[in-house]
């Protein structure tokens, strides 16, 4: 057995992954309690919880302007020094977010979080994740970044598994998690094409009219002039992504990385469309390849974080599952070459995740999501053709041989 073959072995990897989740926490504390100034408790989350105060004081379309949210900030929560946020959520996530505006900024925080981490346990248990795989995965660096940012991936990729996972056996479930995905829209752009590609009628039916259900009870409510004010709201929003107003180091796709290497914008835009379109292809190859969730829910995963118009690091916690889905082929059917290597290579990621602000050339984020979805290519070519009738691949080496 190799050194790097030992670290693959499932004792000492979860091992591993406990020993890094603690040093990474115990930094976390150190900066929380040693009373470090850049530390701000919650970290976006001031912008949830702020927002759900403005919704149930009911001036939810002044969130829409330029400085609507530092102004509900600066009003609810004075004390935080918080620096470029603004509100990019559509009106029926206000509603959905609006109860934790019910309670004190420090408890809202602690129950969000706990929260998070439940239903993405809960989902990934019913995901045929257990035992020490499911801890280790809890513990993993890109759940602590969610954590630490006060962001909601974990209820967002909790969703994304419950709409894969349960799209063929219980589609109404699987319907109402993808509406439930539109309060974050460009997370769900490839959700239709996986439904109508995979045959899940019944869930795309129940996802469009959950998704209507939910827009148009909010229009309701809040008003139609609230939807305007976002839409307006969106036009400022993408100018700011393609002027270099936001911090494209920390976003995973394919436009941001283009700029990041000093691609000119029309060039990025052409390369982001084409992802987009290539995405649409990988997705269409898989459903037709295979019924298996997990190699579904690993290519959409991997294509919605490069080709989405808005996507951050926080939000590499959707590939989690996605690595342990390799992971656990990979240790009962063989190793390919170099792929325990690009997951050694995806630990050290992580650790470094999002990078320097002044990052150029190469981004991180893009390079971890890029590595993932070139692993998961690569199990899945090498599962589908040692599947193939023995006649047509006879003279062919088993690629999932152990080595």
């Amino acid at each position: 057995m190799s050194s790097l073959e030992r670290y693959f072995q499932p004792n000492f990897a979860f091992a591993i992954i406990l020993a890094l989740a603690a040093f990474q926490y115990a930094i976390l504390a150190i900066y929380m309690f040693g009373g470090s100034p850049d530390y701000v408790l919650g970290g976006d989350f001031v912008a949830f919880w702020s927002a759900a105060r403005e919704t149930l004081n009911g001036d939810m379309a002044g969130l829409y302007a330029p400085d609507g949210l530092a102004n509900a900030i600066a009003a609810h929560r004075p004390e935080a020094v918080v620096e470029g946020l603004t509100w990019q959520y559509p009106p029926h996530a206000s509603l959905i977010f609006a109860p934790i505006g019910l309670l004190p900024f420090e408890m809202a925080f602690v129950l969000w979080s706990w929260l998070g981490i439940a239903a993405f346990a809960l989902v990934l248990g019913t995901s045929g994740v257990r035992g020490h795989a499911l801890i280790a995965l809890i513990a993993t660096i890109p759940v602590l970044i969610v954590l630490n940012t006060g962001q909601n991936a974990l209820f967002t990729a909790s969703l994304m598994l419950l709409a894969v996972f349960h799209a063929k056996a219980r589609p109404v479930l699987a319907g109402v998690a993808a509406a439930l995905l539109t309060t974050k829209p460009q997370l769900g752009i490839l959700l239709p094409v996986l439904f109508l590609a995979g045959g899940h009628w019944r869930a795309f039916g129940a996802a469009a009219l959950g998704s209507l259900t939910l827009w148009g009870g909010s229009a309701l409510l809040l008003g139609a002039a609230t939807w305007a004010a976002f839409f307006e709201f969106l036009g400022v929003v993408s100018g700011s992504v393609s002027d270099g107003a936001m911090p494209l180091y920390k976003m995973v796709n394919v436009y941001a990385a283009a700029r990041l290497a000093w691609v000119p914008e029309a060039l990025a835009l052409l390369l982001a469309g084409l992802s987009y379109l290539t995405a649409v292809a990988a997705l269409i190859w898989t459903c037709r390849k295979t019924d298996d969730p997990t190699w579904r829910y690993a290519v959409l995963a991997s294509a919605t974080l490069l080709t989405a118009p808005y996507s951050m690091y926080y939000e590499l916690v959707l590939l989690v599952p996605a690595i342990w889905f390799v992971a656990r082929r990979a240790h009962g059917a063989g190793w390919l070459a170099l792929e325990r290597e690009s997951l050694a290579v995806l630990v050290l990621l992580t650790l470094m995740l999002p990078g320097p602000a002044t990052q150029v050339g190469a981004s991180l984020c893009f390079l971890a999501s890029a590595l993932v979805a070139i692993v998961v290519y690569r199990r899945m070519r090498a599962e589908f053709a040692a599947s193939e009738p023995v006649f047509r691949r006879a003279a062919a080496t088993p690629v999932l041989a152990p080595e």
